[in-house]
């Protein structure tokens, strides 16, 4: 029994999750490659998906669930409007801001493998998977969104340092480490 379920979490001055572990990375100026849609006034966009696939085998109605989690980057996808970048400051805060959200879907990856590892499943696992993920993605749309606006879009100096200094203590003490990003 073979399933797979794509859940896309996109961030509007915002994000980016492989097998049970995964680097964790910096952002660069050079990842944000996509082009912004004409009138689109995000002054950056950072595109991930969190995706996962899973293989069952069960006998008397418990099963057994082996899964792949994994954090893309859509390199394709992301921007910063660079022409509208004065100085090598201002990139550095964008790209401080970005990388908040690439921190939330890296922790959004590890806590849902997590979690679908530490479940116990039954015939109907395909629909506690989906349960599971929609918990988990819940919880990581609503950070993000008290990420933006506690941080004003980047533009609260003090709130952003506040959850720089979160985002250190989260990722040191994530579940899972290890593996290689994947990009598009």
């Amino acid at each position: 029994m073979r399933g797979k379920r794509r859940g896309i979490l996109c961030l509007i001055c915002s994000i980016p999750f492989l097998a049970s572990a995964q680097y964790y990375r910096r952002l660069a100026a050079s990842d944000f490659q996509g082009v912004p849609s004409a009138g689109n006034q995000a002054l950056a966009y950072t595109d991930c998906d969190v995706k996962y696939t899973y293989q069952a085998t069960g006998r008397n109605n418990s099963y057994s669930v082996d899964f792949n989690v994994q954090l893309v980057f859509n390199r394709d996808k992301s921007f910063i409007h660079l022409n509208w970048i004065k100085d090598q400051d201002m990139l550095l805060q964008v790209l401080r801001h970005e990388q908040g959200h690439y921190n939330i879907a890296y922790l959004m990856r590890a806590e849902l493998y997590r979690a679908f590892r530490q479940a116990h499943y039954t015939a109907n696992y395909a629909q506690e998977i989906g349960a599971i993920f929609r918990q988990v993605d819940a919880k990581y749309q609503k950070i993000n969104a008290d990420y933006e606006r506690q941080t004003m879009h980047m533009q609260n100096d003090i709130k952003q340092e506040e959850w720089n200094a979160w985002f250190s203590r989260a990722i040191d003490n994530a579940p899972v480490r290890g593996s290689a990003l994947a990009e598009r």
